[in-house]
């Protein structure tokens, strides 16, 4: 997720870490200002970030398996 609170930011980088999921955050400078980018990872297979993606889903958390 890309959020302008760091406090929803937090809330949901708890959520995943509760769910045994490392996470990290990223500043990212957008049009529309700066956004705290939750991030999960990283992963050795894209099979694990697979996985990774489904627990998050389950858990009302909306994601997608980029590659860095």
């Amino acid at each position: 997720g890309a959020f302008v609170e760091a406090t929803a930011a937090r809330e949901v980088r708890q959520k995943m870490e509760k769910l045994g999921l490392k996470t990290y955050t990223q500043v990212a400078d957008t049009s529309a200002g700066k956004r705290i980018r939750v991030r999960l990872g990283p992963f050795a297979t894209r099979a694990e970030a697979d996985k990774a993606q489904s627990r998050a889903k389950e858990a009302g958390v909306a994601a997608v398996v980029l590659t860095l």
